[in-house]
């Protein structure tokens, strides 16, 4: 099989996003294909992870005094993921900023997906992700996300993203809503499949773990991209009543929201080996995030995703996961309940066997879509 080339958010500084592409990557090669990270990073990308706010608003400047006393620190974090880009990721040599300069003249296939990379509303959008640059390579559309927004709402040209997903060869989707929304504008059925994170077994992540975290005895981690304050206060409350530390994640957002003055702390350093040593070690994972839920339930772990406000609109991208594999017990609502059970286990039985199914289901889409002969009749 030739060189396939996946296309993905492999560059962002999110632990989401590049243990997806790892997942991604190590799937397709278990299928015996020859994976290739297409190193495309736009400049809504490069500007989004920067070390400091761009001086435009009062609100950045703000943001940017804040964070100055821990440039230093966040700039070593953003380091970290370089790092790990480069040790675990099979890069092209050509490094991508805009679609005009991408070329696909290595690839027989090139693989589109998964995270959001089809959410044209977030600052690191770009239209490349939808392959139309791509003249002569089979397009696959392996678990993409519109990130909870609807195309039809968000653009007043319809008819160039209906062109764009017209021209998958394989095309799936990575949440009921997406599935809903490209019936809507394109009139086709398409699978739902698992995000490439959950192909993979636990002892393929825990290969990644290196073990170099001083870590309490238990400990809450709280992993949110946001950190919204009535969160922090449902948090906080966990921590008082359990009697554990809490350890967040995202060093620039925490300094931000000055997450110290809820006494909560940051790990010495930052990367995904660090990120997937805190789930696997915490007592209780509490999140808001699609990836940490994913990786609370690949290790077994105790945890909680809190109900926020995207939740309860278009943002069914928590919801999909839960129904599917018997995780919807494991979602709270914002507010502290002193007689609920912080501390309850999950019982995994149902959600292990629900895994293999659709594991299985999304594995043989990849396969299939993979495996399409180069004068085969495409399947859209």
């Amino acid at each position: 099989m030739k060189k396939i080339g996946i296309l993905t958010f492999h560059k962002s500084y999110n632990c989401g996003s590049m243990m997806q592409t790892f997942a991604l990557q190590t799937t397709v090669k278990k299928l015996g294909g020859t994976p290739e990270i297409i190193d495309f990073s736009n400049n809504g990308q490069k500007k989004l992870y920067q070390v400091m706010f761009p001086n435009n608003s009062v609100k950045n400047i703000v943001k940017n005094i804040i964070i100055y006393p821990h440039r230093k620190r966040i700039k070593e974090n953003n380091l970290k993921y370089e790092d790990f880009i480069n040790n675990y990721f099979y890069l092209s040599e050509k490094k991508y900023s805009t679609m005009d300069e991408l070329d696909e003249h290595n690839y027989s296939t090139i693989i589109a997906g998964s995270d959001q990379i089809w959410n044209i509303t977030i600052d690191d959008a770009d239209d490349a992700y939808f392959l139309p640059w791509v003249k002569k390579a089979r397009k696959i559309a392996y678990a993409p996300s519109f990130g909870a927004k609807n195309i039809m709402e968000y653009t007043k040209n319809i008819e160039k993203y209906k062109s764009y997903l017209n021209g998958f060869e394989y095309l799936s989707i990575r949440e009921n809503n997406g599935k809903k929304w490209i019936k809507d504008l394109i009139g086709k059925d398409v699978p739902v499949v698992l995000d490439p994170t959950l192909l993979l077994e636990a002892s393929e992540y825990n290969s990644l773990i290196k073990n170099q975290l001083i870590l309490p005895n238990k400990f809450i981690f709280y992993y949110s991209p946001h950190y919204e304050n009535d969160i922090n206060i449902l948090v906080k409350s966990i921590s008082k009543k359990l009697n554990m530390p809490v350890i967040g994640f995202n060093s620039k957002t925490f300094y931000v929201k000055m997450m110290n003055l809820n006494g909560f702390k940051l790990p010495d350093f930052e990367d995904p080996s660090v990120y997937l040593e805190l789930i696997k070690k915490a007592d209780i994972v509490i999140t808001t995030s699609f990836h940490g839920t994913i990786f609370s339930s690949i290790f077994k772990k105790k945890f909680w995703v809190v109900k926020n406000g995207g939740m309860l609109k278009s943002d069914d991208r928590v919801q999909t996961l839960a129904s599917d594999l018997d995780l919807s017990d494991r979602i709270i609502p914002i507010k502290y309940d002193d007689s609920f059970d912080y501390n309850k286990e999950k019982n995994y039985d149902k959600y292990d066997k629900l895994l293999s199914k659709r594991r299985i289901q999304s594995m043989n889409y990849l396969k299939k879509a993979l495996s399409i002969g180069e004068n085969n009749e495409s399947s859209k």
